[in-house]
C-alpha cells in the first residue's frame, strides 16, 4: 500500500509543500504545490505606461528583480521597434549578470547545510554573506541600487557610471573573483561523504528531460520559438490524478509539450561542453556559472565607454506587440506585451523559470529514495513568488 508524506519545504524562495507518495523506500509520485498569495502583476500593469511597468515588474521578486526589468525592457523595445545603443546594452548585461551572481550566492547559503560538514558550515556561510555584500556594492554603483536597480529603462540604461565608480567596480569584482575561488575550493573540500551526497552523485534527471536556454549570458528570442512555450494549469498538466485537495497558485510551462530543464545546467549544456546529468551536477553547474559570469562582468566593464550614449531616447508610443526573452538566474524568462493605440499596456503575460522547473522536480523525484526527497527542490532552486498566477475564488 502506498504511503504519503507531506514536506513543508524549507530554505527555498517562497512557500510551497511537497506531497510525496512512496512505497516505504522509493518515491512513486509527487505533487509540488505552491501557496504564496497571488499579487496579480499581469493585471496591475494593464493600462499603464511602459516606463511604469519596468519599475513595477521588478517588484515581482526580491531576488530576480533585474531579470524581470530587463525582460520587460526587451519586450517593450521589440514592440516599439527601438534598440539600445551598444554602451547601454553592455551596462544592462552587466546589471543582469550581477543579479545572477547575487541569486546564486544567496542560493548557495541556503543549500550549504545539505552539502558540507556541520563543523565547517558557519565559516562558509559567513563568507557567502560577505561576498554577497561585495556584489551588492557593485550593483549599487552600476545599477543604482543593490536590489530593484533603478538604472534599467526602455532603450538601455538611464546613465553611465562615473569613472571612479567604474574603476571601483572593476576592483571589487576582481576581489570577489579571488575570494569566490577560495570559497568554492573550501566548499568542495568540505562536502561531506554522507549517504545523501553519494545518492545525489549517483542519481540523474530522467533521460526524457531535455534542456532549454536561449543564451549563456543575456537572452535571445531568436534562439527559441516562443510559440512552442505551452502554459497550462497544474490540474490539466497532472490530469485525472489531481483531486480537490491539491491546490496550487502556480501555472506549468512546457516547451513543445515536453518537460524541459532550464537554468545553469541547461545553459552550460547547450552553450558549453557540460554533459553531467547527475543531481549534484546542478549545483556544480552553479559553481561554474558564478566563475564564468564574474569573468564576463570584468570583460564587459572594461568595454564600457564613459562618453558614448547609453540610451535610445526616441520612443514610438502606439500599437505594437513585443517579446522579451532573458536568461534569469533560474533559467529562461519570457515577457510578452501588447500595446494599445496610446502605447499603454493592453495585454501582459509572464512565463518564469519556476513554471518549467516544477514539472522537472516532480519527474526527477519519481523512483528516488525517500531519504533525499527534501533536498531535491532546493537543488533546483524554485522561486515561488515569481510563479504565482492563480487563485481559486
Amino acid at each position: 500500500m502506498a504511503e504519503t508524506s507531506i514536506h513543508l519545504l524549507e530554505r527555498i524562495a517562497g512557500e510551497a509543500k511537497l506531497i510525496v507518495f512512496h512505497d516505504g523506500s522509493k518515491v512513486t509520485d509527487t505533487f509540488f504545490l505552491t501557496s504564496t498569495p497571488v499579487r496579480g502583476f499581469e493585471r496591475i500593469v494593464l493600462g499603464k505606461n511602459p516606463l511604469f511597468v519596468i519599475e513595477a515588474v521588478k517588484r515581482i521578486c526580491g531576488i530576480c528583480h533585474a531579470a524581470h526589468a530587463i525582460a520587460a525592457a526587451e519586450a517593450f523595445e521589440d514592440a516599439m521597434g527601438i534598440t539600445s545603443p551598444p554602451n547601454g546594452r553592455i551596462l544592462r548585461e552587466v546589471i543582469g549578470l550581477i543579479n545572477r551572481v547575487q541569486s546564486h550566492i544567496t542560493h548557495l547559503a541556503l543549500i550549504l547545510p545539505d552539502l558540507v560538514e556541520p563543523s565547517n558550515l558557519n565559516t562558509l556561510l559567513i563568507e557567502c554573506m560577505k561576498l554577497l555584500g561585495a556584489v551588492n556594492e557593485v550593483m549599487t554603483r552600476i545599477g543604482g541600487a543593490p536590489t530593484h536597480p533603478t538604472n534599467i529603462t526602455i532603450g538601455g540604461v538611464l546613465k553611465a557610471p562615473t569613472e571612479a565608480a567604474l574603476k571601483e567596480s572593476l576592483r571589487r569584482i576582481g576581489d570577489v573573483r579571488k575570494r569566490y575561488s577560495v570559497l568554492q575550493e573550501n566548499i568542495l573540500s568540505s562536502m561531506n561523504n554522507s549517504e545523501k551526497i553519494n545518492l545525489l552523485k549517483k542519481h540523474t534527471i530522467p533521460d526524457n528531460i531535455g534542456f532549454l536556454a536561449s543564451h549563456l549570458f543575456y537572452g535571445d528570442k531568436y534562439t527559441i520559438n516562443v510559440k512552442y512555450v505551452n502554459v497550462v494549469r497544474y490540474e490539466k498538466y497532472k490530469g485525472s490524478s489531481v483531486s480537490g485537495e491539491y491546490k496550487t497558485t502556480s501555472m506549468i510551462a512546457l516547451y513543445n509539450k515536453h518537460v524541459v530543464e532550464v537554468g545553469p545546467r541547461a545553459r552550460l549544456s547547450l552553450f558549453r561542453e557540460f554533459n553531467n546529468r547527475s543531481l549534484i551536477a546542478l549545483q556544480i553547474a552553479r559553481f561554474i556559472e558564478i566563475d564564468i559570469v564574474l569573468q564576463r562582468i570584468t570583460e564587459l566593464l572594461e568595454r564600457v565607454s564613459l562618453t558614448a550614449p547609453v540610451r535610445s531616447i526616441v520612443m514610438a508610443y502606439g500599437y505594437g506587440r513585443g517579446v522579451g526573452v532573458y536568461e534569469a538566474p533560474r533559467g529562461i524568462l519570457i515577457h510578452l506585451v501588447e500595446l494599445g493605440s496610446e502605447g499603454r499596456v493592453k495585454q501582459y503575460h509572464i512565463v518564469v523559470p519556476t513554471m518549467f522547473i516544477i514539472p522537472v522536480i516532480e519527474h526527477t523525484l519519481r523512483g528516488l529514495p525517500v531519504k533525499i526527497v527534501d533536498v531535491i527542490p532546493r537543488l533546483f532552486d524554485p522561486c515561488i513568488p515569481c510563479s504565482t498566477h492563480l487563485i481559486e475564488v
